[in-house]
């Protein structure tokens, strides 16, 4: 049960986001600037949980300060670097080449399961990798293959964004071996929120002279593409292992494809419709063979935290 719902959690925020990116698409139409949109929702995001979480559950904000470079790494690598590479990507090549980069993220963490032994590094899992990233690559490049390019800064963003993806699944189920699943949620939006404050200061937003109903849209899209598929895709990683977790997620751009389909009206051709089908099999196939994955701590239950912070003292 406690795998099913891993499974539901990390779908749930696959099909936000894969949403949230079809959005996007036309806020973008709407002369909406990149880098403003990507601030604004990580921001904005951070602002409206801490705040609750500072009235209403505020013993959930304590952690050992031990620990605060752990969810500083989470927030700036994980959070902030994994956009911002991808999104220079983009700007660098396409959006298609940016996300078949970015989904290298898969592999990585395979490797990285079988350099450090924690986790079964099983066939399967080898065998659902390779096919989950097929299946994304004829989605999102087979109505054209000729939308793919790149060029050397390109590749490396790209090749950084899939370390910052890998890095986040793999880093953030360290962290929740200590820590609630909302503790981790709120420090990383926070480390990433001041990133970006450094790359794009405040007094750059105010000068725009955003309408009220812009505004609006931030929030909302904020709340769409950030607060509620991270919260679900957090909450996944404490059933799943990292890999079985990432794998997952490659359905995010098969939800892309087809929200841009019934939003949007883009065509939707017979290969892309195969890499959909190639990234369920992945699913599927992850299914041959469970192993243990440690739950992290109840948000009814910061002992476990208090204990931690006692230990390391």
């Amino acid at each position: 049960m406690k795998y099913l719902r891993g499974y539901l959690f990390i779908l749930g925020a696959a099909l936000f986001w894969g949403i949230s990116a079809t959005i996007a698409k036309f806020l973008f139409t709407q002369q909406v600037d990149t880098l403003i949109l990507v601030q604004m929702r990580m921001t904005l995001s951070c602002i409206l949980l801490f705040f609750y979480f500072l009235i209403f559950k505020r013993r959930l904000l304590v952690v050992n300060a031990k620990d605060v470079y752990r969810f500083a790494l989470l927030g700036i690598i994980g959070g902030a670097g994994s956009n911002f590479t991808y999104y220079f990507t983009i700007h660098q090549t396409n959006v298609a080449t940016a996300i078949l980069l970015q989904y290298l993220a898969p592999l990585l963490v395979l490797v990285y399961a079988a350099i450090s032994k924690e986790e079964d590094l099983s066939p399967a899992k080898v065998a659902a990798g390779i096919i989950s990233l097929g299946g994304c690559y004829l989605a999102v490049a087979g109505k054209d293959f000729a939308l793919l390019s790149l060029n050397k800064l390109g590749l490396l963003t790209g090749l950084a964004s899939a370390f910052c993806w890998g890095f986040t699944n793999v880093w953030l189920r360290h962290l929740l071996k200590r820590y609630n699943v909302w503790t981790c949620l709120v420090y990383s939006f926070i480390f990433a929120s001041l990133f970006w404050i450094v790359i794009n200061p405040p007094w750059k937003i105010v000068a725009a002279h955003y309408s009220s109903e812009m505004w609006g849209t931030f929030i909302i899209f904020a709340i769409i593409s950030i607060l509620i598929p991270h919260s679900f895709n957090f909450g996944g990683i404490r059933y799943l292992t990292a890999s079985r977790a990432i794998i997952t997620a490659t359905s995010e751009p098969i939800v892309a494809i087809v929200s841009a389909f019934l939003i949007l009206g883009e065509t939707l051709v017979p290969l892309q419709i195969l890499g959909a089908v190639l990234v369920i099999v992945a699913i599927a196939i992850l299914q041959l063979k469970q192993e243990p994955a440690t739950e992290a701590p109840s948000i009814e239950s910061p002992q476990a935290i208090s204990h931690s912070i006692v230990d390391e003292a």
